[in-house]
């Protein structure tokens, strides 16, 4: 708790060098350029500059939305996938990958919001790349988890393998010379030499992406959405993220039975099959959208239905908020942990694998088309309430809104502070394999679904909150579940 300002993240050294620069006087998102760029050092197999970002950024009594999600590429098709004998989208490779928009986004919101320079906040990370770092228990983990992924890419398996056990020392230096160059001019990554060596790898992998598309590619600005929820107001990001579905199951929330029992992780089961179905059925990148989203806002919207696969996913959640109240809810991710396991050797930076979320049908809303953004799992949710100002995101892939409920109700309904909501045992439910997994501390009762029971603390999503009081107290509170931190001033 602090009166000056505070980061929280899923590193502690990303989160102290961020809060630095809010004791220096930068604002939040200063201090959140900082820190996103630090956790894509730090957990490259959960973010990086082959990723994507968004954010929503509170200032004085209006909230912006950061959009950095990027299309596929434009000879990524259907028709192409099928004649390379894919019948639905591949999850790893080449294939997989869309633009990175992480980078555009982040300059973007700085541009908009930011007071101190951009390489003096850039050259903050470089200097934590260049001189090395210890290597966190989650890093080292995924590297072992995923050694034949890494295997097999010769830009991976030389980034990645010669990492060593938790603890140990290790720098990137091909990212500290991407980290130099964008600190002087950011598109470069798209439009320079980086941009370059990562299209010529690509092709050469098999993958389509080409200059074109990274040159050709902006990140965009623009309003939130929300709804009046339990009393206060939640605001959640737009299409293509699936941000309104945390808000439908918030919608078809009134009364609970108490924190553990089984009649909620009931009730979280009924309002997830229910808001799943409407995203699948709706959601993708607005731009091909046939409901907008007013429509999908209003209470008549939510009826039942199938859904679609879902699969988990690897992300990084981080907020500020500085000295004058300012907020930032930020999240990066390259969708699975080390994205589509390809790495541009030569700067070390490993591309995403968000395209696997496409459908190959026909008829589904969220079919792959060229140029096209897909279906997002990101967003961060922002609740107010008597002029209380609550930040809540998680990892968790397509399970983050049911993690948004989980933390929200913790919090609001069950009367929870910030620390005993985050550290409290949570559940999710994927609707279309019926699979409900909870950790140990909950209730389990009997049912026809499978249930799947995770020992405490699991990685079921890696939280991150923060709160700033009316009064002027900030509040930050990271996850147990990962190797996260809090800094203030």
């Amino acid at each position: 708790m602090t009166y000056g300002g505070v980061v929280a993240s899923e590193h502690y050294l990303a989160s102290t060098i961020a809060a630095e620069i809010l004791r220096e006087g930068g604002n939040a998102v200063d201090a959140s350029v900082v820190a996103s760029l630090s956790l894509s050092t730090l957990l490259p197999h959960l973010s990086g500059l082959g990723g994507d970002f968004f954010a929503l950024v509170k200032k004085g009594k209006e909230i912006r939305f950061i959009d950095g999600s990027g299309p596929s590429p434009s000879e990524l098709s259907r028709d192409e996938l099928f004649r390379r004998g894919f019948n639905e989208m591949p999850e790893r490779g080449p294939l997989s990958i869309t633009v990175p928009g992480y980078l555009d986004a982040l300059y973007l919101m700085w541009r908009l919001y930011g007071k101190i320079e951009w390489s003096d906040l850039v050259s903050r990370v470089v200097k934590l790349s260049k001189g090395g770092f210890p290597v966190s228990k989650s890093l080292s983990e995924a590297v072992k988890l995923n050694r034949d992924l890494l295997s097999s890419d010769e830009g991976s398996s030389s980034t990645y393998l010669t990492i060593g056990v938790p603890g140990s020392h290790h720098m990137f230096k091909g990212l500290t010379k991407a980290l130099e160059i964008i600190s002087e001019d950011p598109r470069e990554f798209y439009e320079g030499e980086i941009a370059q060596k990562i299209v010529n790898y690509v092709r050469k992998k098999g993958g389509l992406l080409s200059m074109d598309d990274l040159s050709n590619y902006r990140a965009g600005e623009g309003s939130p959405i929300s709804a009046h929820i339990w009393g206060g107001v939640a605001y959640e990001m737009p299409p293509p993220t699936q941000g309104i579905t945390t808000l439908h199951m918030m919608m078809l929330t009134e009364e609970l039975d108490s924190p553990r029992s089984w009649g909620r992780l009931r009730r979280l089961i009924k309002i997830s099959e229910r808001a799943y179905s409407i995203r699948d059925r709706y959601l993708t990148d607005p731009k091909f959208m046939k409901v907008d989203v007013k429509k999908l806002l209003h209470p008549s919207i939510l009826e039942g239905g199938a859904t679609e696969s879902i699969n988990d996913g690897d992300t990084t959640f981080f907020s500020v908020i500085d000295q004058d109240g300012m907020i930032v809810a930020g999240i990066q991710s390259i969708f699975y942990a080390f994205g589509s396991g390809i790495t541009e050797p030569t700067y070390q930076i490993t591309l995403n694998c968000r395209a696997s979320s496409f459908s190959l049908k026909e008829d589904h809303i969220n079919r792959l088309e060229p140029r096209k953004r897909t279906l997002h799992t990101l967003s961060s949710l922002i609740f107010e309430l008597d002029d209380d100002w609550y930040v809540i995101g998680t990892s968790g892939g397509h399970y983050r809104p049911q993690i948004h409920w989980w933390l929200s109700t913790n919090i609001f309904k069950f009367g929870m502070d910030l620390r005993e909501s985050i550290d409290f045992p949570r559940a999710y439910f994927d609707p279309s394999k019926r699979i409900l997994v909870v950790e140990e501390g909950l209730e389990i009762g009997k049912s026809d679904i499978k249930i799947d029971v995770r020992s405490y603390p699991s990685r079921l999503g890696v939280a991150a909150l923060t709160c700033l009081r009316k009064d002027g107290l900030k509040i930050g509170c990271a996850d147990v579940r990962g190797d996260g931190g809090c800094s203030g001033i």
